[in-house]
């Protein structure tokens, strides 16, 4: 961003004017200006600054590294020429703004997710969801089919598998669920050649089934029994909603519970039956995924993403984030953006 040639203007006289200006017909002009000490207001101005800087450096970020799609839908096959040029290639961590699908057929690929690295083989598929830090790195040899859509074209989806606060998501197929998947993939390369208002439903049909499908796998990967996911999975969907719109000033789970009528223990159980971790673990580990996010792809200081997110004491947030992910916020970027 291009720098004003008229920051050299004093800042902190400039503060009290427009403070004075705004509050000049109250009583709380003077209120505001023993509240806010001259410094204080000055880093709260910076602060603010730096924020707007963080805005416009996503929006660029989101311009050179989002691979993004036309329109709402977006089918293509992963072959060696492409899968030669990503195992070659220096990708940076990036995020989209799309969810994805990548259904390895042959070969082998590194996936890094917030952080995580993990080797997969093939007939495993992999899900991508949107505004996670991934980094999908294939051997040459490797082959598959890649789908990818915006959340408008497929409203209302479960968390089963597009989750912001679950770890990986990856699905090792069996052979009869790799047949069962290649039959779905082949019908939706079919449609997507055609790309008009009718086939756009009918792929819009496809792709749901193809999820339902892929959440029958998870499913049956957790050894979950349909009983207990037909009357959970309205629990988990809302609580999903619900962490993503509060978890940057609602650290506790009681606040969760009650927001949802349950229990404390009654939604521990149900966040158990899907992830093996208590309430406290998941609502942890989207303020860390977020605290990544803003790591890699802000300019905001370690003790600014702490008060972003709510932490009153950086100190607290450094020791958190180490807790969760054996490196303390400072020696996260180098690491990953050199891995």
């Amino acid at each position: 961003m291009p720098s004003s040639p008229h920051l050299g203007i004093n800042i902190s006289r400039c503060s009290e004017v427009i403070l004075y200006g705004i509050c000049q017909r109250s009583n709380v002009y003077g209120l505001l200006r023993r509240a806010f000490s001259t410094l204080h207001f000055f880093r709260y101005l910076c602060y603010k600054y730096r924020m707007f800087r963080a805005n416009a450096k996503s929006i660029q970020q989101a311009a050179s590294n989002f691979a993004e799609i036309p329109d709402q839908f977006l089918f293509f096959e992963l072959d060696q020429n492409l899968a030669s040029d990503l195992s070659l290639s220096t990708q940076l961590p990036h995020r989209h703004s799309y969810q994805e699908i990548i259904w390895l057929r042959q070969g082998s690929a590194e996936h890094l997710l917030d952080g995580d690295i993990i080797q997969y083989p093939s007939q495993t598929l992999l899900i991508v969801p949107k505004g996670r830090i991934h980094r999908f790195t294939p051997t040459p040899d490797c082959l598959g089919s890649v789908i990818r859509f915006k959340e408008e074209f497929l409203p209302n989806q479960s968390h089963l598998l597009f989750s912001q606060f679950t770890g990986h998501t990856a699905l090792p197929l069996n052979d009869d669920q790799a047949v069962v998947v290649e039959t779905y993939l082949s019908l939706i390369a079919a449609e997507s050649k055609v790309v008009d208002h009718y086939h756009l439903q009918a792929l819009r049909y496809l792709l749901a089934a193809f999820i339902a499908k892929l959440e029958e796998v998870r499913l049956l990967h957790s050894n979950m029994v349909p009983h207990d996911f037909t009357r959970t999975l309205c629990i988990w969907n809302s609580l999903n909603t619900l962490i993503e719109q509060k978890f940057k000033t609602e650290h506790s789970v009681r606040f969760y519970a009650n927001q949802l009528g349950l229990s404390p223990r009654k939604l521990g159980d149900v966040v158990k039956l899907y992830t093996g971790k208590y309430v406290s673990d998941i609502i942890d580990d989207r303020l860390i995924a977020e605290a990544k996010r803003l790591i890699l792809f802000s300019d905001l200081t370690i003790k600014e993403i702490a008060f972003e997110l709510g932490f009153e004491e950086h100190s607290y947030f450094t020791k958190v984030f180490k807790k969760l992910t054996g490196k303390t916020p400072s020696e996260f970027k180098p690491i990953i953006t050199t891995a």
